[in-house]
């Protein structure tokens, strides 16, 4: 299941936000910070591994009490102050100070994190942009952490799609502080069409990944007409290269990449998805490329933001496949990141009062499973699920505390069905619970309960998702 665990947590929690700006004595464990008393913080060279550890449990404490604004600054003060403690050496003091005390910004940044991150290097950057800028810094601090998460490790060869060499096109970002200045000296020039401190740090990521050269982003400016409304029909006036697709050429066979270039020649759906992405980003519209591989064969197509916090993701895909999983990689993580996945920040209900209070109570039993505190995991998730069952990591830290703290097997299962029913507009999630409930099922000889699980889905899913349906009906013949 950890495969398909959803990041929802992107824009984290103005809850937590709202309980660390409480007005409480600062610096201590139940007390947001000014920008002063951060400051005063910092000069006075506190011991951060101490303040971490005294942190956290003053948290956890605070949480078993039922008190969940001092819950929230703890734990997240505690995981500032323990990140600083490992890696924080290249941030100055004032940079340390503006992240402490602001909230809403400090919850967003650790709840980004990814273990593939490369943390010395992202508070590197960070350092970087901050002393380069900081008034900018100031200004575009989402910008700013999403160029760290995304330039901390170098883009692989086969971003964003593997049809184009890698001399032709150098997978290479230019210096973090040179990316930032571009990007803000396009929204002082008014040429960005979503302003960037409109974007939470996860949209941002998928602006700043790009790899169009500033001569690009000119020719952009120059030359093709743009606005939101119409960003669409970019993908269908690139010329569809027939005679390629006919000769099996899915090789780009030219010697440049470079938009202009496409825009002359034309190509196959993987240019048009790649010269749709990145005229959009170039105009300060998130954008990124969409693959799959369906009964009609592979098709490449695009999503872009129409407006902070809604997203096309059908951008030249084909109706005939509009059943397959569509497939990106996050500029992250560099990892493959599903349609279904994206889901959060396409249909925004992670915005709502209930999930976010669902978030706090999650990163809690997160917190307990970690401490191998079964019993405290298994409470904490009950209580994230019952604000808002749609978190897919709350149903993960349940079953696995229920099958640590050694539940009976009939009990794991009533909770996978839960969870199933849960995700039934979601078809991947829904499928894999189902997966692992069928193999708990035929593992206790209940194979009529199993086959009625694998037939309701192949029902379901044979017209809108016929590649799941197939998936079910091979393993019943298997």
């Amino acid at each position: 299941m950890q495969t398909f665990i959803i990041r929802m947590s992107a824009c984290l929690l103005p809850l937590l936000c709202w309980a660390v700006s409480s007005v409480v004595h600062a610096q201590t464990p139940e007390a947001s910070f000014t920008p002063e008393s951060a400051k005063v913080f910092f000069t006075q060279s506190p011991d951060l591994k101490k303040s971490a550890a005294d942190y956290q449990q003053r948290a956890l404490t605070a949480y078993e009490a039922k008190d969940l604004k001092k819950a929230a600054v703890g734990l997240y003060a505690g995981d500032y102050f323990d990140l600083l403690s490992r890696f924080g050496e290249p941030l100055p003091n004032d940079l340390r100070a503006f992240l402490l005390s602001d909230p809403d910004l400090l919850a967003e940044f650790l709840a980004i994190l990814s273990p593939k991150d490369d943390l010395p290097r992202v508070l590197a950057i960070l350092a970087e942009l901050w002393k380069s800028a900081p008034e900018n810094f100031r200004k575009f601090p989402r910008l700013a952490i999403a160029i760290a998460i995304v330039f901390d490790t170098p883009p692989p060869a086969g971003w964003p799609h593997h049809q184009v060499g890698e001399k032709i096109l150098p997978r290479v970002f230019p210096e973090p502080s040179a990316a930032f200045a571009a990007w803000i000296a396009l929204r002082e020039r008014g040429r960005l069409l979503i302003s960037p401190e409109k974007l939470s740090v996860e949209e941002s990521k998928y602006l700043v990944s790009s790899l169009a050269t500033d001569e690009d982003r000119q020719w952009v400016l120059q030359n093709v007409p743009t606005n939101l409304s119409n960003i669409e029909k970019l993908y269908s006036s690139i010329r569809y290269a027939t005679a390629r697709l006919y000769a099996e050429q899915y090789d780009w066979p030219g010697k440049d990449y470079r938009l202009k270039t496409i825009k002359e020649r034309g190509g196959i759906c993987t240019d048009q998805a790649y010269y749709t992405a990145e005229v959009a980003k170039s105009r300060g519209v998130p954008a990124f490329i969409f693959t799959g591989a369906g009964a009609g064969g592979f098709h490449a197509w695009a999503a872009y933001m129409q407006k902070p916090g809604s997203w096309s993701f059908d951008v030249g895909r084909y109706a005939e496949a509009r059943f397959v999983k569509g497939r990106t990689i996050d500029p992250q993580t560099w990892e493959p990141a599903y349609d279904h996945q994206l889901q959060a920040m396409r249909e925004r209900f992670r915005n709502g009062e209930k999930y976010r209070a669902n978030e706090l109570h999650t990163l809690f039993a997160r917190r307990y499973l970690e401490l191998d505190n079964w019993p405290a995991a298994q409470s904490a998730a009950r209580a994230a699920i019952a604000l808002d069952d749609r978190n897919l990591e709350s149903w993960n830290i349940l079953l696995d505390a229920m099958a640590k703290g050694g539940q009976s097997a009939d009990t794991v299962a009533a909770a996978q069905e839960e969870a199933m029913k849960s995700f039934f507009k979601y078809p991947d999630i829904d499928a894999e619970f189902r997966r692992a409930l069928i193999a708990r099922h035929l593992a206790a000889g209940k194979k009529e309960a199993a086959q009625r699980l694998s037939t309701s889905i192949i029902l379901k899913t044979k017209s809108a998702r016929p590649d799941i349906a197939m998936d079910f009906a091979r393993r019943e013949l298997e």
